[in-house]
């Protein structure tokens, strides 16, 4: 599981049992369910759409909140423990205990689409602080979270038209299982542009790099072993992403080498472009290793990786001093 996801469960299981907690505490307070009344009747007799829209315009609003590195922690529990309490003070003026409630409302279809949501937003800027060298996977995460508010919101506004609101399971499990494979999407788009960033591609001086190739074929075989041992783990997408950081390692010691300057992961395709002069067949590999990976084939991807490795170390270990033309 990938540490994000760990963040995003252990917001969602604390957003449960807080919510349980607080809406188990019984509450006398005409004030929260004037509240809570007030919001109900202003949108009961709305049409659907615009019930939907003002449930979404609300929830995104606390979800953004939510997603401020630190501070959206105290937010996201700020406004559970909010909930729980206008959840009790309603149901002790009706002589319903307050858990029962909370319990049955998370049997309701929009529920589990809705309340993921804000753990994801907290579990996204959470990550941002504490792997700010891979910030763009927090903020490719969030982008789960509108499209996530916006069909709960849907089916929360449709609760209001229907006898029996589970019949919207019907709607929930579908889109349940789309947002879950939109969701490892995302972490795949954000495993590309990490893995190219993480490989540490800085401006090389000329000074540097005789000093550096040997680091970078260092690195190179340190990853690939870190890869194999995530793929007898049976971690087979950690696997993937190592051995792709080792590749690109392993070209960006060929670079210097080669006396080749880059900045990015495009001057690194072009050494590739420059050894195929020589090695035909490495563009090819290199363009299927990355297409493996983008389909996260993993059996390919290492079938076409290792090959690529095998020519890349033997063009290193012969100490190209020049440009191969």
């Amino acid at each position: 599981m990938r540490p994000i996801s760990k963040l995003i469960l252990m917001f969602f299981v604390a957003e449960i049992i807080i919510f349980l907690i607080s809406s188990a505490i019984p509450i006398n307070s005409s004030s929260l369910v004037q509240q809570y009344n007030g919001i109900e009747s202003s949108i009961r007799n709305e049409p659907y759409i615009l019930i939907a829209l003002s449930i979404f315009s609300n929830n995104i609003r606390v979800a953004l909140l939510d997603f401020i590195p630190a501070i959206g922690i105290l937010f996201l529990a700020y406004s559970i423990v909010n909930t729980g309490m206008i959840l009790s003070a309603v149901m002790t003026a009706n002589h319903i205990p307050g858990i029962i409630a909370a319990l049955l409302l998370l049997t309701l279809p929009h529920s589990f689409v809705e309340l993921p949501s804000y753990a994801i937003a907290t579990a996204s800027g959470t990550y941002i602080l504490l792997r700010r060298n891979e910030w763009i996977r927090g903020i490719l995460t969030l982008i789960i979270v509108p499209i996530e508010l916006f069909l709960a919101a849907l089916i929360e506004a449709s609760l209001f038209f229907v006898s029996n609101p589970y019949i919207m399971w019907i709607a929930s499990a579908p889109v349940l299982v789309g947002l879950y494979f939109f969701y490892q999407y995302i972490q795949k788009v954000a495993d590309r542009h990490v893995s190219v960033s993480s490989s540490a591609l800085q401006p090389i001086t000329t000074q540097q790099y005789y000093s550096l190739d040997s680091q970078y074929f260092n690195q190179y075989r340190d990853n690939w072993a870190k890869a194999l041992l995530y793929e007898s783990q049976g971690d087979l997408s950690n696997a993937m992403n190592f051995l792709w950081v080792s590749i690109i390692n392993l070209i960006a010691a060929i670079a210097i080498k080669m006396n080749m300057p880059y900045y990015t992961k495009e001057d690194l395709d072009r050494v590739i472009q420059t050894l195929s002069y020589q090695y035909p067949q490495l563009n090819l590999l290199y363009q299927q290793a990355f297409s493996y990976k983008i389909q996260n084939d993993y059996q390919n991807f290492k079938a076409s990786i290792t090959q690529l490795a095998a020519i890349l170390q033997n063009i290193y270990q012969t100490s190209i001093s020049r440009r191969i033309g």
